[in-house]
């Protein structure tokens, strides 16, 4: 017999009534349970006699409730179903609809008559702001300081070179950085300390939720809020990828194979000035032509 207690699964002999205890990952679905109406199985997945979901619903190993948990294969094809999966959550949605488990978007905050959610805006903020007056930083009220509210839902390194770029800039950088601010009509924040932060280049708010025409509202157009960022294939991958592959083997082992793309940007979003263009690289830096 095989009961379910949380997240632990109690194996029961039936010839020696011994009881084992197996900590299974907090993720682990719950087995010996019949699936909702909510839940769509693929033809493939099987249930037990009794309809519920087991072991073998999700696994393809055969006779894995008989394996001892640190001995499973998890790197098997048919460890999950119809596998492998390049992310576990791809196998979640073969049968669990992906838009009832997406994360809110919180910088999508207009709705098709061009209104803005004040709860969406308690995300970051202690109550909701007039997007049409002018705050100091003091009046955001924010939840967290600017430089770390984003590391709540982000990534400290969410893309090449982020972490190089969260620190102080040195005066001349600082001086060019303002004349960029006065020349484009742009803003550039920076932390209590100075330094770089993420907001800097991105706009944390939707386009058309701070008037265009203002600092705090000017960003790059054109771009799709819900697709994100889009990059494209370009010819000079086999190039990039050539030239890093000596320095990519020997931060890698052979269990875990890295693999470095490049690739150019197709659209953007939330960005004070456009990356695609360099305008935003110009912003701050001077390259030698």
């Amino acid at each position: 017999m095989r009961y379910v207690l949380g997240f632990a699964l109690f194996f029961v002999s039936a010839a020696t009534a011994a009881e084992r205890l197996v900590d299974l990952p907090p993720l682990h679905h719950l087995v010996n349970i019949k699936p909702s109406q909510a839940v769509q199985l693929p033809e493939r997945f099987p249930l037990n006699h009794r309809s519920e979901i087991v072991c073998e619903t999700c696994h393809g190993i055969e006779d894995i409730e008989d394996i001892p948990f640190d001995e499973v294969d998890k790197r098997a094809p048919a460890f999950l179903r119809e596998g492998p999966y390049a992310k576990t959550t791809a196998f979640c949605y073969r049968c669990h609809e992906e838009k009832a488990y997406r994360r809110k978007n919180i910088h999508d905050l207009l709705d098709a008559q061009g209104k803005y959610d004040e709860k969406a805006c308690e995300y970051c903020h202690q109550k909701a702001l007039d997007p049409n007056k002018d705050y100091t930083r003091e009046q955001l009220k924010l939840r967290l300081p600017p430089e770390t509210l984003c590391l709540g839902c982000h990534l400290k390194t969410p893309h090449l070179n982020a972490l190089n770029h969260l620190q102080k800039p040195d005066q001349k950088m600082r001086r060019r950085m303002q004349a960029a601010e006065r020349k484009l009509g742009i803003i550039l924040p920076l932390d209590e300390q100075g330094r770089i932060m993420c907001v800097t280049c991105h706009s944390p708010h939707e386009r058309g939720l701070i008037d265009v025409g203002k600092p705090a509202g000017k960003q790059v157009a054109g771009g799709d809020l819900q697709q994100g960022v889009v990059y494209e294939d370009h010819p000079w991958n086999s190039v990039y990828r050539a030239d890093k592959q000596t320095r990519l083997e020997m931060l890698q082992d052979n269990a875990t194979p890295l693999n470095l793309y490049y690739r150019r940007l197709h659209s953007e979003v939330l960005l004070r000035l456009s990356a695609k263009d360099g305008s935003l690289c110009f912003a701050c830096h001077e390259f030698e032509s």
